[in-house]
């Protein structure tokens, strides 16, 4: 059945869409390629007393769909949404064990199991060691000498008997988010517009149903979602921090440099400010992944004091040009 038709019909009530495209996500859906960057580093020998160059080297893992057509195309999406909802569960198993032997794994092993697994023409990411089958590792062992394949077995071996854990959590935290997206798959299908093309139904649909999905995650969750340089992080609200904080430097205005009507609209807005810290309203605030404010909502602010966004912002950007970088180092 033609992606167009499967949407018709969903809208129809005759055919469920949503379940699929879900259910595509959490499968197996997409092919993996190991692929590895070189990285020069400068560092100064204290003992030799010279500068010295070291070449890193970086795995980083490609993802491509096993077919291109839209439900994969939309899947993929969703599959990233579980994914990234699910790091702190892949990351645990450092914190599960802060000892030599993962840490050996991590900075040292993986380049080494990376490169013989790549150089048989088999590509796994860390995270999915467990999944090697025995015929693979039967493969490695012959190919490698027996004090190298004993290093192998044992770098291999600590991922793999941390992985119930991990998987656990991903687990948990994968069904966590799942139910936010498939309600809102439901709430953003029967809205496709069909006289569009399929390329503007596929980005339609995905970025909708990411918007609707964080959106619910943060009021289930009680968070607030940030993208701020191109880094996405989610902050519980209870671990926002909503103390006396330096205003000044938060939005980077020095009160010696303005003029009189300069100071006289700032000192409103400090004001504004400061009573939504003291009520622990974090709505109109950003926050960095330690849960510091970083800036404020512009929108909210400028209703405040009833005047149209743009010429708010316009405002505040003259006040921050008059800044000056040893005043904020002195608060700093």
């Amino acid at each position: 059945m033609e992606f167009i038709e499967k949407v018709k019909l969903h809208k129809e009530g005759k055919y469920d869409l949503a379940a699929e495209l879900l259910k595509l996500a959490q499968s197996d859906m997409v092919d993996v390629q190991m692929v590895c960057t070189e990285h020069q580093a400068k560092f100064y020998d204290v003992e030799y007393e010279d500068e010295r160059t070291e070449v890193f080297r970086r795995w980083r893992a490609k993802y491509t769909t096993k077919d291109n057509t839209p439900e994969y195309r939309i899947g993929f999406n969703l599959k990233v949404m579980l994914s990234r909802h699910s790091k702190k569960a892949k990351n645990m198993k450092w914190a599960l064990d802060t000892g030599s032997q993962l840490e050996k794994a991590k900075f040292d092993g993986e380049d080494f199991v990376y490169s013989v697994l790549t150089s048989l023409g088999h590509h796994y990411h860390v995270d999915d060691f467990y999944k090697i089958p025995k015929s693979v590792l039967k493969e490695v062992e012959s190919y490698l000498s027996y004090d190298s394949w004993y290093d192998f077995k044992k770098i291999y071996g600590d991922h793999v008997n941390i992985s119930p854990s991990v998987n656990r959590a991903i687990k948990k935290l994968q069904d966590e988010i799942s139910p936010l997206i498939l309600d809102s798959l439901y709430e953003v299908l029967p809205k496709v517009d069909l006289s569009k093309t399929v390329e503007q139904i596929i980005g339609f649909i995905s970025i909708s149903v990411r918007n609707r999905t964080y959106r619910k995650l943060t009021k289930l969750l009680g968070t607030k979602v940030h993208l701020i340089k191109g880094e996405k992080y989610i902050v519980r609200t209870d671990r926002m921090k909503m103390k006396q904080t330096i205003i000044d430097k938060m939005l980077g205005v020095n009160e010696g440099k303005l003029t009189n009507n300069q100071m006289n609209f700032y000192r409103k807005l400090k004001k504004l400010i400061q009573i939504e810290i003291d009520v622990r309203n974090t709505s109109p605030f950003t926050f960095n992944a330690d849960g510091d404010i970083l800036n404020i909502n512009k929108r909210y602010f400028a209703d405040k004091l009833e005047m149209n966004e743009s010429a708010f912002k316009h405002r505040l950007i003259r006040l921050q040009e008059k800044k000056d970088k040893d005043f904020f180092a002195k608060l700093g």
